[in-house]
């Protein structure tokens, strides 16, 4: 794995040894962060009004999908359960999901599977599916090596706004090319975390309404993402001016499929999102095989 450094660049070891949420966590949650008592199956760190839970499906890799499917959504409900207890919302996720392209036959791959357990899970504690875009958080899913899925919840005591972009197809409203079930999650959340409003980033890629672009050529896939992302956060400042969206990304995580491309994509976000003082680089499969770049993190508005 690189090694690769500057006061304005960390590269990560991969996900599927540490995974874990970005660096910007740790900082919101702050020195005064505590583990409680887990609440059933699921671990939380917290420092008010943060908390930061976590589940997990051991040996997630060598499951069939029915299982796989019925203990994503086990997970889900047991988060959905402790954010109750908890009196808190959930404002942004992450999961690791072992190689999530590897086909589980009927025409899906891993990661159609768990969409299909989140859903389920979702539709327990959440909301209706047809209420999914008024309420649902953003989120990363990417892979890992590990045998276990890991799931990740930054929750609050005030409810974030989603945001979508109007580049692309709302990812719960996808069509069933993309398994029986979409992804649950939003673009991107405007949420205050410490007194500070945010808008926190999903995972984006070279994604336009629902298609994959640029098979193959990692230089395109990151042109459009970057659009993306300028386009999201166009679409969550109230007065934004022509060419500055990028200028407010903070803090990134990219996730790179292939280790060569990290130099080249590291030089580009360096000079395109000028204020990222943290730009966090780690090797993982996206959650479409044909991807090779996507990128995540946390806007000013």
């Amino acid at each position: 794995m690189p090694l690769l450094q500057s006061s304005r660049l960390i590269v990560d070891p991969p996900p599927h040894l540490f995974p874990r949420p970005p660096l910007w966590v740790d900082d919101a949650l702050g020195t005064d962060a505590r583990r409680r008592d887990p609440v059933g199956r699921v671990d939380i760190v917290a420092a008010d009004p943060l908390a930061l839970l976590a589940a997990s499906v051991s040996g997630a890799r060598g499951m069939s999908a029915d299982a796989l499917r019925a203990h994503v959504s086990d997970a889900y409900i047991a988060i959905g359960h402790a954010l109750t207890t908890l009196n808190r919302v959930p404002i942004r996720f992450w999961n690791f999901v072992p190689d999530p392209g590897e086909p589980m036959g009927d025409g899906l791959d891993r990661y159609m599977v768990f969409n299909a357990g989140r859903f389920n899970g979702y539709a327990q504690w959440l909301c209706a599916s047809n209420e999914f875009g008024r309420l649902l958080p953003t989120a990363s899913a990417v892979g890992i090596i590990s045998d276990d899925l890991v799931i990740y919840c930054l929750a609050s005591d005030t409810r974030g706004t989603p945001v979508e972009n109007p580049r692309q197809r709302p990812a719960y409203q996808y069509s069933r090319r993309y398994g029986p079930m979409p992804p649950c999650f939003s673009r991107a959340t405007i949420a205050n975390v410490n007194q500070q409003r945010r808008l926190l980033v999903g995972g984006t890629a070279s994604i336009v309404g629902e298609d994959s672009m640029h098979e193959g050529d990692v230089d395109a896939q990151l042109e459009e993402t970057l659009k993306n992302l300028e386009a999201l956060i166009d679409a969550a400042v109230e007065r934004s001016e022509p060419g500055t969206a990028l200028s407010r990304l903070l803090d990134l995580r990219v996730y790179v499929a292939r280790q060569q491309d990290a130099p080249a994509i590291r030089a580009v976000l360096a000079t395109r999102c000028p204020r990222a003082e943290r730009i966090e680089l780690t090797i993982a499969r996206v959650c479409r095989p044909e991807l090779l770049v996507e990128i995540e993190g946390v806007a000013e508005l």
